[in-house]
């Protein structure tokens, strides 16, 4: 029998003879591998969904024209301010949002104008409507979406002025007349139930401001500290324009998941504290019982590197074996877990396996490193008295 084949013999007869010891740490190490894995899948479909749900709030960032404004007092009282609409370009925005290609941005140009409507006076807000549909799915639309030569009316406007679909309306403004007709009703609970809402260009021309927009709403794929990167990389490629975070909603998703993540982290540092101690204990007194075996190992010519070798492959087998186990119940784990709690589908994440293996051998190791240290420093003339 060859040197290899023998040393891989006495290593799995070590374990086979010792079933018992063997089932409890591979139950110690399956049990915390299978905490890193359900950890790691629960926390990247929980941070999945909720990047889903903060899309549905629509845009995170929004880019206004910079504006410039006077101070009107007199006597040492103070008005407010005056300012002229501030308008920014259309395609300098669409060029600086082009050239970050880090992050994957979408966006929706708007310009909002005032103008009359049955006398009285209504804003009417310019837009894209295959750009607002994705941006704010949210929106309740009764009749249809927009074609040429229509528009988008707010619910509170339609009841003032009796406007329902198919009617058709004469917006009438400083540069001009629009005519257009309702294709349907929009409902958001917000500030669009008293806007106007019709084709971008066909209001660039009303109010004779070619290639002029007030805002761009931005959706950002990104979030955080990334986010706030975009956003100054953004300014500093636009002049005479602000880009301003709409971040509300979205810091308070991010604040709870974070507060959920370092939770069951807090946890698996306990249970994996304890696995450890587990190991440790159970190691240590494998090393007890073994004491006669190793005194005759090092009797028959077995060098301390060669003892302390054999012990270390023990530790590592059963450290790969407990982390396969910990890996498939880890990941049977996050499916119970963030279907019965979250209402989310687990994500099966294969870069997960050799983390669960790498945190078991570590375990596994570490908690055998005093038994080793007390094989190294074992007497085989006094283990073999039995001393």
């Amino acid at each position: 029998m060859s040197r290899k084949r023998w040393f891989f013999h006495v290593v799995t007869r070590s374990l086979a003879h010792r079933k018992g010891g063997t089932l409890l740490l591979l139950l110690v190490l399956a049990m915390a591998s299978s905490l890193v894995t359900a950890l790691g899948i629960v926390s990247f479909s929980m941070e999945k969904k909720i990047a889903e749900e903060i899309r549905r709030y629509g845009a995170n960032l929004v880019v206004v024209g910079d504006s410039a404004g006077m101070e009107v007092g007199s006597g040492g009282m103070n008005f407010g301010m005056i300012a002229e609409p501030a308008y920014v370009a259309q395609g300098q925005v669409e060029q600086a949002l082009l050239q970050d290609r880090t992050v994957r941005a979408d966006y929706s140009p708007s310009l909002r104008g005032a103008f009359n409507l049955k006398g009285r006076n209504v804003a009417a807000d310019g837009v894209e409507f295959s750009t607002v549909r994705r941006l704010f799915p949210w929106w309740r639309v009764s009749g249809g979406w927009p074609q040429a030569h229509e528009c988008l009316i707010g619910n509170d406007i339609a009841l003032r002025h009796s406007v329902k679909p198919g009617d058709e309306l004469t917006l009438a403004g400083s540069a001009g007349n629009l005519v257009v007709r309702v294709a349907g009703i929009v409902s958001s609970g917000g500030e669009e139930d008293g806007l106007v809402f019709v084709n971008l260009q066909a209001l660039q021309k009303a109010l004779g401001v070619p290639g002029q927009v007030t805002a761009v709403r931005v959706l950002a794929s990104a979030s955080g500290e990334d986010l706030r990167r975009f956003a100054g990389n953004l300014q500093k490629r636009l002049n005479g324009a602000k880009v301003k975070e709409v971040r509300q909603v979205a810091r308070t998703s991010e604040s709870l998941l974070k507060k959920v993540q370092l939770l069951m982290l807090l946890v698996t540092a306990v249970v994996l504290t304890a696995c450890g101690g587990s190991v440790a204990g159970t190691m240590g007194s494998s090393v007890l019982e073994r004491g006669k075996e190793i005194g005759l190992l090092k009797a028959i010519g077995a060098s301390r590197k060669e003892v302390l070798l054999l012990f270390g492959a023990e530790s590592a087998f059963l450290g790969l074996v407990g982390g396969l186990a910990g890996y498939v119940a880890g990941y049977a784990i996050a499916i119970l877990v963030t279907e019965t709690v979250f209402s989310v589908a687990a994500d099966f994440l294969p870069a997960l396996f050799p983390v669960a293996l790498a945190a078991s051998c570590f375990l596994a190791l570490l908690g055998s490193t005093g038994s080793m240290i007390a094989v190294y420093r074992l007497d085989p003339v006094c283990s073999l008295r039995g001393e």
